[in-house]
């Protein structure tokens, strides 16, 4: 019998969970990223966690300098200067290299932007964000590309592993478009290293045919009636929080008194459950989902298939995630001008309306509102009203003690 651990040495299993989980990444990816930058490079970060767990047993150094009060400091004696001229905006580059959604953007925002600016777009696109993150941190500088779409909670860990840049919000003036609660997200201080681009809630999609009572709780997600039909998505925030909503706990909760309530509550549904989907628009639309948790733009793209043309989708009762994406300009960007050009322009009221009109979604632009098409604004899938927002919680970048509750708990459940 082997010895449990105790905490003295690193623990390999762990600190790979952790990894994974704060990256937002599957074990599948992490194969994926292993064959495009080798094994060295892609488990650095685990290896220097786990030395860094066992180096932080010793105590750290300290200054012990002085510092020289303000009040002591030399004082200089002012020297008249010129009037500075404006700083003259740098000039965009000829091409941009885009990684995003498949139609992601309305039907002539490149289009546009390449007439107005002269600028070619090379736009590729990825079916999700899984392979989009192994794309973006093949080589931790965007993959070759400039510019692209990830959700709120990756920014934390891309910023801190340098695999995008810091924002000039100089070339940004359209930002003054974004409503009050984007200005300042959690996830991103002041915007630093993302403009937000989308917004969604995640709540619960299901198949009327199969399921035929209008559902309004997270409590469907447990009905024993639908054993081997329901789903929820392989993603440790999103679940803990439905079960935290369920107990009418905070989305984002980091008390162990909370959690293992939450995953004491998880447990009785697993038996229940079909998966924990990386599929959820598939898995629903080929049957093998009645019911299952979702994001509302995937019940969107559920409703394109022609069997799934009547599935409904509800923000439950308790409470929801909201989640938004971001627009991102990459580290090892050959054209970061443009990038910014391109951000701004998509930051534009006409040109946001377009994309939200185009696609669906609700944007964090509050200039757009005017022009967006009111079948969306009265949609309350799409655009909650006022007291059901207030209920929407936005998740959080988990790191250190508190990612590693979650992934411990996480593992326990899924293993």
């Amino acid at each position: 019998m082997s010895d449990r651990y105790d905490g003295s040495q690193p623990d390999l299993e762990r600190e790979l969970a952790r990894y994974l989980a704060e990256r937002r990444l599957t074990r599948r990816t992490l194969l994926e990223l292993i064959a495009n930058v080798g094994a060295v490079a892609a488990l650095a970060p685990i290896v220097a966690a786990c030395t860094g767990a066992a180096a932080s047993a010793s105590p750290s150094q300290v200054s012990t300098a002085t510092p020289i009060p303000p009040s002591s400091a030399p004082s200089a004696t002012p020297v008249a200067t010129a009037t500075p001229q404006p700083t003259p905006v740098p000039t965009p580059e000829s091409e941009l290299f885009i990684y995003n959604w498949d139609g992601y953007i309305g039907d002539k925002t490149q289009s546009d932007f390449e007439a107005k600016y002269g600028i070619k777009v090379k736009y590729d696109k990825f079916p999700d964000a899984s392979t989009q993150i192994t794309k973006i941190r093949s080589d931790l500088k965007g993959g070759g590309y400039d510019l692209t779409y990830p959700a709120s909670t990756d920014i934390g860990p891309l910023s801190r592993d340098g695999v995008i840049s810091a924002l000039d919000h100089s070339l940004l003036p359209n930002l003054k478009n974004l409503g009050p609660t984007w200005v300042d997200p959690d996830y991103d201080k002041g915007n630093k290293f993302s403009v937000p681009n989308y917004w969604w809630t995640t709540g619960i999609a299901w198949n009327p045919a199969k399921v035929k009572e209008d559902i309004t709780s997270w409590a469907s997600l447990w009905d024993p009636r639908y054993t081997g039909k329901l789903g929820m998505l392989d993603d440790l925030q999103e679940v803990f929080a439905a079960g935290g909503f369920r107990l009418s706990l905070p989305a984002n909760t980091t008390q162990d008194t909370d959690l293992d309530a939450i995953l004491a509550l998880l447990k009785t549904q697993k038996p229940l459950l079909r998966k924990y989907t990386q599929d959820d628009i598939g898995d629903f639309t080929g049957g093998q989902l009645w019911m299952t948790q979702a994001w509302s733009g995937d019940w969107v793209q559920m409703t394109y298939d022609p069997g799934s043309a009547n599935a409904k989708y509800v923000i439950p009762s308790e409470g929801a995630v909201r989640g938004s994406d971001t627009m991102v300009v990459l580290s090892g960007a050959k054209h970061p001008i443009a990038a910014h050009l391109w951000i701004d322009f998509n930051l534009d009221a006409k040109v946001s309306a377009a994309n939200s009109n185009f696609i669906g979604y609700m944007g964090p632009n509050a200039a757009a509102q005017a022009f967006i098409d009111p079948a969306i604004l009265g949609n309350p899938n799409l655009n909650p009203d006022a007291g059901v927002y207030s209920g929407l919680a936005e998740l959080v970048t988990l790191e250190g003690t508190d990612l590693s509750k979650y992934t411990s708990r996480w593992i326990e459940l899924t293993s």
